[in-house]
């Protein structure tokens, strides 16, 4: 760990401490920020020792502008895009160095025209932080393992082969079943699923990422945000069946693939499902390679010799062990 004395970075806001964010303080404080979170009116959530809480209203340019008064960085992991939005135009104001925007999961730097609505959050993002003058990072991370084959959900009411969708979903990081049905020994695949899928837990990418601002010694150039490509584990849908059947041999697992033709067309069909149509259009860009990798093939990784990620492997046998 550097020295907090000497940094680039000293303090960082953490907005949106949910389903991903939840995991930021802990691992900002092990590197030494000043470390704060913002939080909603009313929010009941618990936070380790040593956080500022700050309450703010996204709708009000000055509570977020007073919140961010002297914070360096801004680590968003919000799921209303134009929460972010005002938080953008707030950091720019209050002099904050670096951004962080809400990206944690596919590439995004090319969506295209036909990407799915909910992620057009993103490609603004990176317009208005062009636009705002505010450094940035973006961090790339594929799906995360424990939410994706680890949540317990409800069949919504539609007759099409896709995936079950849990009630606490959110977006647009899915608490969602994506196919894993291993409790009943179940196991549907969209497509062939064969396309390796780079896969990270929560806690892994706020770690690395909390590394990473800890150890800059520039800020990257305004336009031009530093990549960041994590991946815990490199895994296929059948490699995932493949590490179940090793971590249960006596347990027989039925393997069904629904033809890729049906997740194209519910991907499309927003009118017929929002949250079933962002569903299949993930899983689409999975199969197609994007859950690793952008339209143009690159996937160098970004490394921490001491980051040691947990597996996919080691995921599922938390997952899995009472079955």
């Amino acid at each position: 760990m550097s020295s907090s004395s000497n940094r680039l970075i000293k303090s960082v806001a953490v907005a949106g401490a949910g389903n991903l964010g939840a995991f930021f303080p802990e691992q900002l404080l092990a590197q030494g920020f000043e470390t704060t979170v913002l939080t909603r009116a009313g929010s009941d959530k618990s936070f380790p020792a040593g956080v500022t809480v700050k309450e703010v209203d996204y709708s009000s340019a000055s509570s977020l502008e007073s919140a961010l008064e002297g914070i360096d960085a801004v680590i968003a992991t919000l799921t209303a895009y134009d929460a972010q939005t005002e938080l953008i135009k707030a950091a720019a104001k209050a002099g904050v160095k670096l951004f962080v925007p809400s990206e944690f999961g596919n590439v995004s730097t090319a969506l295209k025209e036909d990407a799915h609505p909910a992620l057009a959050g993103k490609g603004v993002a990176h317009r208005q932080l062009k636009e705002a003058g505010l450094p940035a990072v973006l961090v790339f991370t594929g799906p995360f393992p424990e939410t994706t084959f680890g949540v317990s959900c409800v069949r919504p009411s539609s007759s099409r082969p896709l995936p079950l969708v849990c009630g606490s979903l959110t977006l647009p990081v899915l608490d969602s079943y994506f196919g894993a049905d291993f409790a009943n020994n179940k196991m549907t695949i969209f497509g062939k699923g064969e396309t390796p899928i780079s896969w990270t837990t929560r806690r892994d990418i706020a770690r690395f990422t909390a590394h990473h601002v800890a150890t800059l010694t520039s800020l990257p150039a305004v336009g031009s945000p530093t990549l960041l490509r994590l991946e815990g584990s490199s895994a296929s849908f059948l490699d995932v069946v493949s590490t179940f059947k090793r971590l249960h041999p006596s347990r027989e697992l039925e393997v069904q693939h629904v033809p890729v033709e049906h997740v194209e067309h519910a991907a499309k069909d927003i009118q017929g499902g929002f949250l079933e149509s962002l569903v299949a259009y993930l899983l689409l860009t999975w199969e197609q390679g994007y859950g690793k990798s952008d339209e143009a093939g690159k996937a160098e990784l970004s490394k921490w010799d001491e980051w040691k990620p947990q597996t996919l492997e080691e995921v599922l046998k938390e997952l899995t062990a009472d079955l």
